[in-house]
């Protein structure tokens, strides 16, 4: 039994070791990418930082994909590679159509309805990963508070109009993917949530950005913090093991709910 185990050990391990450099590699990208963006601005900069972004999202779907297929994670890394592909999607519909002079989008536009579809998706696959560890609900209904002050601010000083309902909608699903994280054993899983939190803070500002910040060059850098983010969720959520991240179970029913 151990010489027919040792096989499929040492390949998921070589399979592992790859990715894990791959991913990695990513993040030391988009790191020298957020500093050169800092230093000196540069459309070449900004064009690779995109580039990063998109692969980091295929080759991300391609990673939950495979650990799917193989039956090493469950139903929520389909999901995962959902949500992956449908924003990488998304991103390179919005380059090909400004590249291939059909025209351009303005803030807000169907390709942020694509944005939001996929955070919903990564949402929806967070659900099914992990067992549900319900965290205070004082603290969640704080912290959604805290994620919605400015959008609401924006709405009471501004008025109702489509840039300030679309921030309220980017910063609702991004407080709602950090709070699933949260109730969903994420902080077992630090580079996840790590992950999750830059990502979603990173949306959270795009709106910010192109709402009123248009022409700054420092929020460039979301990008790399995009691309940053899907590794690190990348990174955090395959299997470290075979047959390892099975469908999350139901919580026992004697675990107390918060009221």
């Amino acid at each position: 039994m151990s010489a027919q185990a040792t096989p499929t050990s040492a390949s998921h391990d070589t399979i592992l070791s790859v990715i894990s450099g791959l991913f990695g590699g990513f993040i030391g990208m988009a790191a020298a990418l957020a500093i050169a963006l800092l230093i000196i601005p540069s459309k070449q900069y900004v064009s690779l930082s995109n580039y990063l972004q998109i692969l980091a999202a295929f080759s991300g779907a391609a990673v939950f994909c495979y650990y799917y297929l193989r039956h090493e994670g469950g139903p929520g890394l389909l999901w995962a590679a959902g949500a992956y592909a449908l924003w990488g999607i998304v991103n390179v519909a919005w380059y090909a159509v400004v590249l291939f002079g059909a025209g351009t989008f303005t803030f807000p536009s169907l390709i942020d309805m694509g944005f939001v579809a996929a955070i919903l998706l990564l949402s929806s696959a967070y659900n099914r990963l992990y067992p549900r560890k319900p965290v205070r609900g004082q603290f969640l209904l704080a912290l959604l508070f805290l994620m919605l002050v400015v959008p609401l601010a924006i709405l009471a000083t501004g008025g109702i109009t489509d840039p300030a309902l679309m921030i309220l909608l980017y910063f609702f699903v991004c407080g709602s993917l950090i709070i699933t994280a949260l109730n969903h054993s994420f902080s077992e899983h630090p580079a996840a949530l790590a992950g999750t939190i830059l990502f979603a803070i990173a949306f959270m500002v795009y709106p910010i950005r192109e709402t009123f910040f248009a022409g700054n060059t420092v929020l460039t850098v979301l990008g790399p913090c995009v691309a940053a983010g899907f590794s690190l969720i990348v990174l955090g959520l395959i299997p470290k093991g075979e047959g390892a991240h099975q469908a999350a179970p139901e919580q026992p029913a004697e675990t107390p709910r918060e009221p």
